[in-house]
Parts: C-alpha cells; structure tokens; sequence
C-alpha cells in the first residue's frame, strides 16, 4: 500500500519518473524471488553468508570513492547509462546482518568491553568511508544500530550519544562554546544537588558524589582554558550569531564556573562527612586497603574523562563547522534563524515545500491538482522532498494517515522481532524497524523544517530504483528470517 500511494505521488510530481518507479518495483519481484531461492539452500544463510555481504559492501564503498560518480556533492553513486546505484544501501543491510551474526553467537559476552568495541567497530567502519563521500545522511542512519543494540543489552547510554553530540554541535555553533559548557556543568551540578537531598539510597549517593568531583575538575579546567585560549571555540566576527565580548564572555563563565564549582564542592564534602563518613567509600579512607574499589573515585575518573569529551565537542565544533561548505553550513543555520533569511540560496527548498504542506489545508487540493508542484517551484521534489507534495494534493489528513499507518508498519515490525526465537533474526529485525524509523522521521521532519536539510528518503516513496530495492531487500530478508523462525521447532 505505502509502495503503490509512492508510486501515485512520484507520477504527479513527474509522470515518467512515475512509470520508471512503477517498473522498479516490478523488477524488485525478480529480487525477492532471488533471496528466497538463494535462503533455501542453507537453513541459515543469511547468518552464514553474513561476513562476505559486509566484506562486499565495504569493497563497494572503498569503489564508490575511486570511480563513483559525484551528485549533488557526493561522491556516492555508480552510473551505468540512465541507472545509478548507491552502495550506502548496501552497507546498510550488510552491518545490519553481521552485526546480528556477531551479537548472537553464544560465545558473546554483551556487556564486556571487548563486545561493545567490536561492535562499533563494525559501525564505524562503513560510516567512516560514507563520511569521506561525504554522505551525512547515509551517516545519521547508521545510528538505527544502536537502538538494535540497547535491546541486545547494550546501555541506554549509547542511545543518547549521537543525540547529545549532535545537540551540543548545534548549540556551540550558535552560541558561544565556553557559555554551552559552563551552562551544562552549572545544570549538572544543580541537578545532582537536588538528587542528594531527596535520596536515602547509598549507592546512588556515592555515585552522584562522584560526579560532583569530576565537575569541580571541569570546572578548574574550563577556567584554566579560558585563561590561556579564550579564542578557542570562538568566531571572532561581531557579525556571528555566536560571538560574545571577549571581557563580558570572561566575566560570566569565571562567575557561573567559580559558583558552579562551590556547589559541587560543598555538595561531595557534605555527602561524605554526614552520610559516608563510617563507610569504607568514604574519601576520608582514601588510603585504606578499601580505596582501589572504591565507586565513588571510579565515577568521578569516569566523569571527568566524559566531561573533557563533551569539552572536546564543544570546543571544536565552530572549528568543523567553518570546514563544511557553504551550503551546508546555511542549512544547518536555516533550522536556527528560518529559511526565510536564506531563502535564494539553502533556504530555498524548505520555503516552498512549507509553503506547499500549509496550501493543501485539510483535505488537500486533488490529485495531480497541486499548483507548487506543477509551478516546480520544489526541487528534489520527487525523492528527499515527495511528503510536500502529499501535503498539498492530499492535506493535512492525507498526511496524516500516511504517518499514521508508518507509525504501524514500523510497529508492526518491532513486534514481530520481538517474538522471533533465534536472537538472530531478533537482532536484525530490530534493525531494520529502527532503520526504517530513522529514515522516516529525519525526512518527514526536514520537509517541515523541524531537522536541519540532508539527504534521505522517505522509504517507499522517495524515487529511485537502489533505495527502493534496499528497503524490499530489508523487510523481505527480515519476513523469511520470520518464517524459519515460526517454522522451527528449538
């Protein structure tokens, strides 16, 4: 159903590219029929033959870079004629697989450091030759894995590194590094003193009171670094969204640092006098035999090491982001200050497709009646930006259902990788459903202006033959890893 209402607004948008989907599609019947016949032949053997797709990919990517063909800035593509193929989408199925191989052998000790290295080694790997393309894009999704890997065992904390480093870039970018930093270290600390005086529970306490630690030792080092670099982290055009008066800039993080490190200080000294002080954690026991296991210290090494990389981030970010190109630096500062300031150059797309989502009201103006679409006032209209023309023709209701019975296929998926038996196929199919959500969101999100622009279709719907196929390959490989499943008998 999401495949034939793609195909109706691929052809609205423009008819031959329509048809051509239309004949992708059919095509992609000559793919599933192949990867059954090729899973018949050994009962698992996407398991098995899991190693040699990744190796694969990995040989495509390092091709795509010395005989790719550049599109849009990216040198991400084959060309074969009029046909154009996207190893990225290969990659994706790959890791996906060989990371379900790897997570499901018996021998895997899930939270072990080794694990967790090898894991993201295997992540990392493709994501770092995507990056040289450059394909951010591609790159954004690759973070579906480790949703796979929170239900595999892996921390909750994973889940948020992408989402705080990604935050913090945004935010040293617009506003100047050393006030991000101060203000997080004055929030952090804030937050543990309250936790401290509403909690009775002794290893949360001696855990907080580590953390306390390691910010009065952020602290003491952000001051320091201000003192002999305040120019890092620092656009020195008065122009800039993030630029500060070097003195007013010195005052307010001195001031905010030096209360900042106080509370800490008086919060992990009163912790430890009125609550730890007869405990082998005390700090106050800090030479006794006890002190080589004592959990505070480990936490607040532990602390201070994340909060030097959070500085790190934070610091260099203004340095990356006058590295990026032009465009996608405007892209970036369009989801800051509206696309209406920059609406002749990035700004341009998202103005008309905003414009063209708020025009089809409620029921939308008709099919093929969309009057933004047919002035091609959007580009890229019928691949990262065909949700605008559903909003248009189809309005706010049409949209809706489409978010909608998304929202239940990707459900649908979830649910079904949770009741699979083999931790396999229950790996995988957390992949795929998290693939699928990450590419839905970021693009349904960037049409409307809620996510900075990059490129990444809409599953199903975006045109083009490789991104189609991926996305069939995903879910078929995934229905027969379900089927073997239902049909086993261990």
């Amino acid at each position: 159903m999401l495949i034939a209402f793609g195909i109706m607004n691929i052809y609205s948008v423009e008819p031959e590219k329509g048809i051509r989907q239309l004949v992708f599609f059919g095509l992609s019947f000559i793919l599933i029929i192949g990867l059954i016949s090729f899973s018949s032949t050994t009962a698992n053997f996407f398991e098995v033959y899991s190693p040699f797709i990744y190796l694969g990919s990995i040989a495509l990517l390092i091709g795509v870079l010395i005989f790719g063909r550049e599109i849009n800035g990216a040198k991400a593509w084959f060309s074969f004629g009029a046909l154009s193929f996207q190893p990225a989408e290969v990659a994706k199925l790959a890791t996906g697989l060989l990371l379900a191989n790897f997570i499901s052998s018996p021998s895997i000790e899930i939270k072990s450091r080794r694990t967790i290295v090898t894991a993201f080694a295997i992540i990392a790997i493709p994501v770092a030759l995507i990056l040289l393309q450059p394909d951010l894009g591609s790159v954004l999704v690759f973070s579906a894995f480790i949703i796979a890997l929170y239900r595999a065992g892996f921390s909750a904390w994973y889940i948020f590194i992408p989402v705080i480093g990604g935050a913090l870039f945004l935010l040293s970018i617009s506003y100047p590094a050393y006030y991000v930093l101060t203000a997080l270290g004055f929030l952090t600390t804030v937050i543990c003193l309250f936790v401290i005086a509403f909690t009775y529970k002794r290893n949360l306490l001696k855990n907080l009171m580590g953390v306390q630690l390691g910010l009065v030792v952020f602290f003491l080092i952000l001051m320091g670094l201000l003192s002999f670099f305040p120019e890092m982290g620092a656009i020195e055009d008065e122009t800039a969204r993030q630029y500060a008066e070097p003195t007013v800039l010195a005052f307010n993080v001195y001031f905010y640092s030096a209360i900042g490190l106080l509370l800490a200080l008086l919060s992990a000294i009163s912790v430890s006098y009125f609550i730890l002080r007869d405990n082998s954690d005390s700090p106050y026991k800090m030479f006794s035999p006890e002190f080589g296991s004592n959990r505070t210290y480990e936490v607040a090494i532990l602390s201070t090491v994340i909060f030097m990389l959070i500085s790190g981030i934070s610091l260099f970010s203004s340095k990356i982001y006058t590295e990026l190109p032009k465009h996608q630096q405007e892209r970036i500062m369009v989801l800051f200050e509206g696309e209406k300031k920059y609406r002749d150059t990035s700004g341009y797309n998202l103005l008309y497709s905003k414009t063209a989502i708020g025009s089809g009201d409620f029921l939308g103006k008709g099919y093929l009646q969309g009057t933004v679409k047919m002035g091609k006032f959007v580009p890229e209209q019928s691949t990262d930006y065909i949700f605008c023309t559903v909003g248009e023709e189809w309005g706010f209701v049409g949209s809706s259902l489409l978010v909608i019975f998304y929202g239940l296929f990707i459900l649908r998926i979830y649910y079904l990788a949770e009741n699979q038996r083999s931790p396999f196929s229950r790996f995988f199919g957390y992949s795929v459903a998290s693939i699928f959500l990450i590419h839905y969101f970021i693009n349904i999100a960037m049409v409307m202006g809620l996510f900075p622009t990059v490129g990444i279709p809409l599953p199903f719907f975006s045109y083009g033959g490789s991104s189609l196929w991926a996305f069939i390959t995903l879910v078929t490989i995934f229905l027969i890893l379900n089927y073997k499943d239902r049909q086993s008998l261990i």
